[in-house]
């Protein structure tokens, strides 16, 4: 029967789910793209205690034994415990972004440490930080122990230290950006500590049988959606530390991967959750609904991907968007070795099929050389070609040929040479030579054969041309690419100031 209970249940539930993917999901991101970054690895610790509270959460609810609910209320515990001392180490790593000296606050930090493994270890036992449980679902808490008051000065001293370094360390940035991704960073910094903090410790005569029981619910839907939106906003601040991509390839690749990953997961769970409506509907067992839901939102999430990728591209490019569409066209157009080869073969089984001939080959000039590109036809013709050293000469002499489109012969092959049309005849280049095994000794061909010979020669020509102008640009960005890494490099320094740092802004951007 529904109630107001079942729903806030319901959603609680499906929210505590949508953070749980979500925090797994950054994890999974920051060990990808960004783990060497110290402030990645310290917020990666942080999105492991919060992933933590709340997968337990979520067991909690699909729990029937009480004995069971213990032991995760207990596990729960390591992520609320070890959260201080991973949002204190946190602000610590940012602020020494800023090239301030930490100094004394090392000890600090590992002394939140040690007092967050001392609470975790005593939530296992009741007569310390907690005594007993409370399990009648939605509602499981571990109930206040004779220490818990000593947890909650060490829980709100290390939330308030750590503030005050991430608010040292915005009013220490110099620059409009960096002081925008701080100021990102301090609105959404306490959302998921209020989102896991257990106040329901607080007030033992909360039940599930009580009228505020529905408050209760309520304020822990409202926070935690607060505590996903939030947990999101931190992340995309936390995505540009460290990293040597522009700002647009780090917001792109961010985007793309929610979209990609904790955006189809958060569907397909909160269709799963649904299933025992869908199932009273239907009529149909819960693995037949289980498998077309899931495949239906997986298939349902590509195709939308699909068509809402130039959206996308759209948003994060604004102000490039000219430059990046020539980008992704020179990408389209870009002819790989393969491509290359594949093209050859295809006109060169094409051209002996038209010509009644066996055996085909092209042949690129590379400097002073001939080198074999493709072949079609047996596999002693490879052997055969690369075994003759006049091919050289055979080139001369096709270039010499006074009636266009007509081959020479040589050595059992009809021979045409490939060059590049120009105005100026001097400035032509040779690009190669194509040739077929010869079907008579002396070149004949009909005027059909003629037409459509010399479409193919300028495909082969304008293919090689293309090929050799595209070698030229991949020399050029083998040798620009190292500068472009060290531009980037200099792009990631953001420059701060301050009486305690034993380096100057100055030094660290010119010796970064």
């Amino acid at each position: 029967m529904f109630t107001p209970l079942n729903l806030l249940t319901f959603l609680n539930v499906a929210v505590s789910s949508i953070i749980v993917i979500l925090a797994f999901s950054l994890l999974a991101y920051t060990f990808t793209y960004n783990f060497r970054n110290w402030v990645a690895r310290s917020f990666a610790i942080l999105l492991g205690c919060v992933m933590v509270a709340y997968a337990s959460d979520v067991a909690l609810n699909r729990l029937v034994l009480s004995n069971s609910a213990d032991r995760w209320l207990r596990f729960q515990w390591i992520g609320i415990a070890l959260l201080p001392a991973a949002y204190y180490f946190f602000s610590l790593v940012v602020l020494g972004t800023t090239n301030f000296r930490i100094g004394r606050r090392r000890w600090l930090a590992l002394i939140f440490l040690v007092l967050g493994v001392v609470g975790s270890l005593a939530a296992w036992r009741d007569g310390y930080l907690v005594d007993g449980y409370y399990f009648r679902p939605p509602l499981s808490y571990l109930k206040a122990g004779p220490y818990f008051g000593l947890f909650v000065i060490y829980f709100a001293v290390a939330m308030l230290l750590s503030l005050r370094n991430i608010w040292k360390a915005r009013s220490r940035c110099l620059t409009a950006s960096s002081r925008q991704r701080m100021n990102y960073l301090l609105f959404g910094f306490l959302a998921p500590a209020v989102g896991i903090f257990p106040y329901l410790i607080l007030f033992r005569g909360v039940t599930i049988e009580s009228r505020l029981s529905l408050i209760a619910l309520l304020l822990a839907l409202f926070m935690n959606a607060l505590v996903a939106v939030l947990l999101v906003v931190m992340s995309y601040t936390v995505a540009y530390f460290g990293v040597l991509t522009p700002d647009r390839v780090v917001r792109y690749r961010l985007i793309r991967f929610f979209m990609r990953g904790p955006a189809v997961a958060i569907v397909i769970i909160l269709a799963v959750q649904t299933l025992p409506t869908v199932e009273r509907i239907l009529g149909l067992p819960r693995d037949i609904v289980l498998f077309s839901v899931i495949t239906g939102v997986i298939i349902a999430s590509q195709l939308i991907l699909s068509i809402t990728k130039s959206w996308v591209d759209w948003l994060v490019y604004r102000e490039d968007n000219e430059e990046i569409a020539w980008l992704r066209e020179l990408d389209r157009r870009l002819l790989t070795t393969s491509d290359l080869r594949q093209f050859l073969e295809n006109n060169l089984t094409a051209l002996c099929e038209l010509l009644r001939v066996p055996a085909g080959f092209v042949a690129a000039v590379v400097g002073p050389d001939l080198i074999l590109e493709a072949t079609v036809g047996p596999d002693r013709v490879r052997t055969q070609i690369t075994e003759m050293s006049d091919w050289s000469e055979a080139l001369n002499r096709a270039l010499k040929q006074e009636i266009e489109g007509e081959p020479i012969s040589h050595k059992g092959f009809w021979i045409w040479a490939l060059v590049e049309p120009t105005a100026d005849e001097e400035k032509r280049r040779v690009l190669g030579i194509l040739g077929v095994k010869a079907r008579t000794e002396t070149p004949l061909l009909g005027q059909d054969e003629l037409q459509v010979l010399d479409q193919m020669l300028q495909r082969i020509t304008s293919v090689l041309a293309d090929r050799k102008l595209q070698q030229g640009v991949f020399v050029s960005l083998r040798m620009i690419i190292p500068e472009m890494d060290r531009i980037q490099q200099w792009r990631s320094l953001a420059p701060y100031s301050s009486a305690e740092s034993d380096t100057t802004s100055v030094e660290t951007l010119l010796d970064p």
